[in-house]
């Protein structure tokens, strides 16, 4: 990845924010991450929405649980979502 290309980093800023990011790929990001504010305010983002998906897995029922995923995938890219058929 070259160090000017926050594309490539900012792929794995969500998993990152979960501290679930392997830890080769994990160290490279922290390098990425001490120069740029840009990814640094989104992962800053992303950790605000792993707080709230925390709460409201430990104290919500499942309609709330399933309101909280819904907004992380589309915080997150949406990839999951896009790859959803409408109406489900």
């Amino acid at each position: 990845m070259r160090p000017t290309d926050c594309g490539d980093y900012r792929i794995g800023l969500g998993v990152y924010a979960l501290g679930r990011l392997a830890e080769g790929e994990a160290d490279e990001l922290r390098d990425h991450l001490a120069g740029c504010g840009r990814c640094r305010g989104e992962l800053a983002e992303l950790r605000g929405v792993v707080d709230v998906l925390a709460r409201t897995r430990r104290g919500a029922g499942p309609r709330a649980r399933a309101r909280a995923g819904a907004s992380f995938l589309l915080f997150s890219g949406g990839g999951a979502c896009a790859a959803r058929s409408p109406g489900r």
